[in-house]
């Protein structure tokens, strides 16, 4: 066992190395001294020779401040703790057994990436800055403007309220009309898991299906059917509209589009949910989805692959889900706009979209090159 070889890989890694731990020198060549006070574990040097490989592709250099935050982070995921390094450290009799670091799952790597991540998102954090006198008068209630609350799937909603509200459009008044956003019941699977993804994080793409689809039912935050019954509890069940017509539901509210949320593929989603676990410790749980929204969600808009979708073991459960919330949903007699047709999803590929460790894996990379340290304010019609 040579401490002497681990710590000169170490310092080569800080310096920007590519040298996997079984290439480094044995013969004495490689040795160094220790220039901390534990030796990183495994993860972390996996990761940062992982990500100087990225930034040598990309002609650039990891920053020592960087390589010293890699080596020092703790590891994500409850129970989870440093892995020893397979030829410095001597196998203990309790705990796990030392490990090669280029061996190790990708997996592995996103533990230690989401911890720094979560990081840089907590920065992000700010006191609520004094709204301008335009924002207060967008935030007044227009009398003449149509009285109306916008549900469903929050991850849709949530974006639709905020764009409208930007418009001067706010939601509310007396005996307004819910208007619920629907889709095919694929897409809305996709952007429940999404929410989740930004609320709670957790759970894993397939497990947010297998949980529903072994029981014959949709997750609540799918069920548009229950969504709808509460919406009649609420506001009456003739001011309850389905809306698979986006366009018309703008036209009828009077503003040119409606606002739709980021456009993030399945790995860029995965990413988000990794990261919400360890920034749960790091801020109020009421504060979470909206940091990760204004600094993952900006910031992964247009990346991660493409959107998810259902794999084809689940097409019968989903297509037997979706005939049924459209037949409950003809049955209530709500008012529609659009075609109740469309929620059910065509034929599911062969080849199903779904987060791939290594895609989040480059990501994450990505994101600790060029780390979110700072909310951006944009437009929010954008």
């Amino acid at each position: 066992m040579s401490r002497g070889r681990a710590w000169g890989w170490a310092a080569a890694l800080r310096e920007g190395s590519t040298t996997r731990w079984q290439e480094w020198p044995a013969d004495g060549t490689g040795e160094g001294d220790a220039f901390r006070d534990d030796l990183p574990g495994a993860q972390q040097l996996g990761l940062l020779r992982r990500l100087n490989v990225a930034a040598e592709g990309a002609g650039r250099r990891v920053p020592l401040a960087t390589a010293d935050r890699v080596l020092a982070a703790g590891v994500s995921g409850r129970g989870r703790s440093d892995l020893p390094l397979i030829g410095a450290d001597e196998p203990g009799r309790f705990g796990a057994r030392p490990v090669d670091p280029d061996a190790l799952p990708d997996d592995e790597l996103l533990r230690v990436a989401s911890a720094l991540i979560a990081d840089d998102v907590a920065s992000t954090a700010h006191d609520p800055e004094e709204r301008t006198l335009v924002e207060r008068a967008l935030g007044v209630r227009r009398p003449w403007v149509r009285a109306f609350r916008v549900v469903g799937v929050q991850w849709q909603a949530e974006y639709a309220r905020q764009g409208l509200i930007a418009q001067g459009h706010r939601p509310g008044g007396r005996r307004p009309t819910a208007y619920l956003l629907a889709d095919d019941l694929a897409t809305v699977l996709a952007h429940a898991w999404t929410a989740r993804s930004f609320d709670q994080g957790g759970t894993t793409w397939g497990e947010f299906l297998g949980s529903s689809s072994a029981f014959g039912h949709l997750p609540p935050r799918a069920d548009l059917a229950r969504m709808a019954r509460s919406a009649s509890h609420k506001y009456g069940a003739a001011r309850v509209t389905i809306v698979l017509d986006r366009a018309a539901l703008a036209t009828e509210l009077g503003v040119r589009r409606l606002q739709a949320p980021p456009v993030l593929g399945a790995h860029a989603v995965d990413l988000v949910r990794r990261v919400g676990e360890p920034l749960g410790l790091l801020v109020d749980e009421a504060d979470r989805p909206r940091l990760l929204r204004e600094s993952l969600g900006r910031r992964l808009d247009g990346l991660g692959g493409p959107a998810l979708t259902v794999p084809r073991p689940r097409e019968a459960w989903l297509s037997a889900q979706a005939e049924r919330t459209r037949h409950e949903l003809a049955a209530a007699g709500y008012p529609v706009l659009g075609d109740l047709d469309r929620l059910v999803p065509g034929p599911l590929p062969a080849e199903p979209v779904v987060p791939v460790d290594a895609e989040v894996l480059t990501l994450a990379l990505g994101l600790l090159l060029d780390p979110v340290t700072a909310t951006t304010q944009e437009d929010p019609t954008r």
